[in-house]
């Protein structure tokens, strides 16, 4: 879906193409909204926030495998509507079906323990 979305931006947008952000110092806009909101929070809420912080496409591809893990969890142990997360499914295996599995950052894989210095 990001894909697409940056896709749709560049061709709208085609003097200000979206360049995706790969400096050690990130500038990113955290979103706030007031819980009773959250309900109203859409695929195209998250994707403005995605392309206005320029998060870069392979970022969102690797966070693939997390997400299936996380929506996994939360269908057999449903915390939230099960229509939900079977609309989700639905659109999940319909864009496996026209664009394969994203790839992984391999220097990403894995696990390492927190240290002091992960925390400020």
């Amino acid at each position: 879906m990001y894909w697409e979305a940056v896709a749709s931006y560049n061709a709208a947008f085609p003097d200000q193409l979206m360049v995706a952000q790969y400096r050690f110092h990130l500038n990113l806009i955290q979103v706030h909204m007031p819980d009773k909101m959250a309900r109203n929070f859409s695929d195209d809420n998250a994707l403005r926030i995605l392309l206005h912080n320029r998060i870069p496409l392979d970022w969102v591809d690797h966070a693939y495998t997390y997400g299936v893990v996380y929506l996994e969890q939360q269908f057999h142990n449903p915390t939230m509507s099960l229509d939900i997360f079977h609309e989700i499914d639905d659109k999940c295996h319909q864009r496996l079906l026209c664009y394969g599995t994203p790839p992984a950052i391999p220097q990403w894989d894995g696990w390492r323990e927190i240290s002091k210095d992960d925390h400020y």
